[in-house]
């Protein structure tokens, strides 16, 4: 057969004046359109197997609307559902896309449904819309992010391209990975917008035209833009975001990058593409030892809270509560005993909550492994850092593995082992936003590693 490729985009339309979804500072609705919005898929097939990314301008959305999604597209295309990766470039820009109604199975807003139908409709017009095509890859450097949580802490450079063109060589697709968090704009923007990864999408499309850039997002959980500073527990208001000139700037870096090694790339009819996919058991944190142990667990973790905020022991207070309370009671602090209460109490509700992100104490975590020629994708419904990325790049022995993150849903970060060793990583939010238990980093990537020898031993 030889390989085959289609892309298409489709406009994600929502309306003004329902929430943004990214920052819990910001108030209010969308107020205007900053740029648009799109749901963007590329499907290949080749002897060996076949793949489809698809890519939404979106924050997050949870596993099982993640589920819906590649279900429908199943239904009609035939593709087998561990075969569609559904990401989102986590723009916090973006519309509310019904995740918490998601996770607590009820009816989402009216505006998702249509953002959902959108995605999947692009799918199908990619699918559809497969030619002959030829396959190469490259890798490129962007230095537009900074470590989050450490003052010239870790930071991955790495870009990665991956070029599908039309038979006659005219360019139909470019896919450019890259982590860092599109977070140029901060809670203070009220207008819609595919922050950095949109502009560097147009920029590959200007300097290649006829193709469609889509971008999917590597491991970034401990890297922002670099217009932002280190994240401070004892600040507030650091999500303020550096406005759309930002944008461009940093956008503009990444897209010239990916242009220049898109340029370079010879590509192949007989590249093999093909996916692979299981489900693991991973208890969230503290519920290793059974749900007896992780109940004393959190009864001990919510004393040790309300002292650090000089409250009664016996005090009931929600989750919300304690989030508010927090920054107003540990207020005049010096900063590093600030730190280290505002950690205690973030740490208690890390445990209190993982289970409803998670949807039970041993939820089934996905791990996807995508070959697209010489670049293998490893997809998880979670924020890597970036230490999760470069253990994958390791054991694959290729600069062409990346890990993607939010991929197929959303349970929060996933911090590498190494990151819990660091010092102070009780005060690291990435460690304060984990769901799954320490070790989870590493028990993804051995299946994820199991995983890709098996596609490569098939010949795939």
């Amino acid at each position: 057969m030889g390989l085959e490729a289609g892309a298409a985009r489709v406009l994600l339309d929502p309306p003004l004046g329902v929430p943004m979804m990214g920052y819990g500072l910001r108030e209010g609705g969308a107020r205007e359109r900053g740029d648009p919005l799109y749901a963007r898929a590329l499907y290949a097939r080749s002897d060996a197997g076949e793949v489809l990314v698809l890519e939404l301008d979106l924050c997050l959305i949870a596993p099982v609307q993640a589920d819906a999604i590649r279900a429908e597209i199943a239904t009609r295309t035939g593709l087998a559902p561990e075969r569609v990766l559904v990401g989102c470039i986590h723009t916090h820009s973006g519309p509310d896309t019904g995740i918490g109604a998601a996770l607590a199975g009820g009816d989402p807003p009216a505006h998702v449904p249509p953002l959902l139908t959108a995605a999947v409709e692009a799918a199908v017009r990619a699918h559809e819309a497969a030619e002959p095509a030829r396959l190469g890859v490259a890798r490129a450097e962007a230095r537009i992010g900074r470590n989050r949580r450490v003052a010239d802490g870790p930071y991955d450079p790495d870009v990665g391209v991956v070029r599908i063109d039309r038979a006659d060589g005219r360019p139909l697709a470019i896919l450019f990975t890259h982590g860092c968090h599109p977070t140029v704009l901060g809670h203070d923007n009220l207008r819609y917008s595919a922050d950095w990864p949109g502009v560097a999408g147009q920029v590959v499309e200007e300097a290649h035209p006829g193709c469609l850039a889509l971008f999917a997002l590597a491991a970034h959980a401990d890297v922002d833009p670099r217009t932002r500073g280190v994240m401070d527990l004892a600040l507030e208001g650091q999500s303020l975001g550096a406005g759309f000139d930002a944008v461009e700037t940093l956008g503009r870096e990444v897209g010239e990058a990916v242009a220049r090694a898109a340029s370079g790339i010879e590509t192949r009819a007989d590249a093999p593409v093909a996916a692979a996919s299981r489900r693991l058991c991973v208890p969230i944190h503290g519920a290793a030892d059974g749900e007896e142990a992780r109940d004393a667990a959190l009864a001990r973790a919510k004393r040790t809270a309300l002292e650090a905020l000089d409250l009664p022991p016996d005090a009931r207070v929600g989750t919300g509560e304690l989030f508010r309370l927090t920054p107003e009671r540990t207020e005049g602090l010096p900063p590093e005993e600030r730190r280290e209460r505002v950690a205690t109490v973030r740490a208690y509700l890390r445990d209190r909550t993982a289970v409803y992100f998670a949807g039970g104490l041993v939820p089934e975590v996905e791990v996807q492994v995508l070959r697209l020629g010489d670049a293998w994708l490893l997809g998880l419904p979670l924020e890597p850092t970036v230490a999760v990325g470069r253990d994958w790049r390791a054991r694959m022995a290729s600069p062409h593995a990346a890990v993607l993150g939010i991929a197929n849903g959303w349970l929060r970060y996933l911090p590498h082992p190494s990151d819990y060793a660091a010092p102070h990583s009780h005060r690291f939010y990435e460690v304060l936003m984990a769901t799954l238990v320490p070790d989870a980093a590493s028990r993804l990537l051995d299946v994820g590693e199991e995983l890709a020898r098996g596609l490569a031993r098939e010949g795939a």
